[in-house]
């Protein structure tokens, strides 16, 4: 009850907040996915990748199917008091096995066009110091959140839209070819930001 009656005081108090908000959110992911560059980088590597993408989703949905039986056993067990501990373990450690077999599966199937895909992120990525920047002094904010640890918020305090709009600005195009030695994880400078 106590957690009600303070979130329903934030709501009003955010409510009653100024226009020009002090503290805001931002979906900083949300921003990098939204911004041009990176929907057209998504375009190019579809048109490119679309078969190896259909057939990493078509693979993706037959382990899935494969897991939720052998998942849904497992909380059938659970909720079973009877259910002996030894059994539960070496069903859970099946799954556990089966799972990371998929997961090892899809990351192989997904390679082909998951390092273009982190290169344009990567790119992008590159200018969003200087857009949240921007978008913060724009809109006279101090202070950014992220949307999963607000309880509430106003919203004209959400800058996402703000920070893809700089992002827009800053980054016209992104190139979905990475350098022959360039890892996900790596940064980009000096790499071309053009669209291929």
């Amino acid at each position: 009850m106590k957690k009600m009656l303070t979130a329903a005081a934030v709501a009003a108090a955010i409510a009653a907040t100024p226009a020009v908000a002090q503290v805001a959110v931002a979906d900083i992911d949300g921003a990098i996915a939204q911004s041009s560059a990176y929907q057209a980088a998504q375009g190019q590597i579809k048109t490119l990748y679309g078969k190896q993408i259909d057939a990493f989703n078509a693979r993706q949905q037959a382990l899935e199917g494969q897991l939720k039986p052998l998942q849904a056993e497992i909380e059938g067990m659970q909720k079973n008091p009877a259910t002996p501990r030894a059994t539960l373990e070496a069903k859970v450690n099946v799954f556990r096995t089966q799972q990371a077999s998929a997961q090892r599966e899809l990351q192989a199937l997904a390679a082909p066009f998951g390092r273009p895909t982190s290169y344009a992120q990567a790119q992008v990525g590159e200018k969003l110091s200087e857009a949240i920047k921007a978008a913060m002094t724009a809109k006279g904010v101090k202070i950014i959140l992220q949307p999963d640890t607000t309880l509430a918020v106003a919203p004209d305090a959400n800058l996402t839209s703000e920070i893809t709009n700089q992002l827009n600005t800053l980054v016209k195009t992104v190139s979905i070819t990475p350098p022959a030695n360039w890892q996900p994880g790596q940064p980009v400078s000096g790499a071309p930001a053009s669209g291929r």
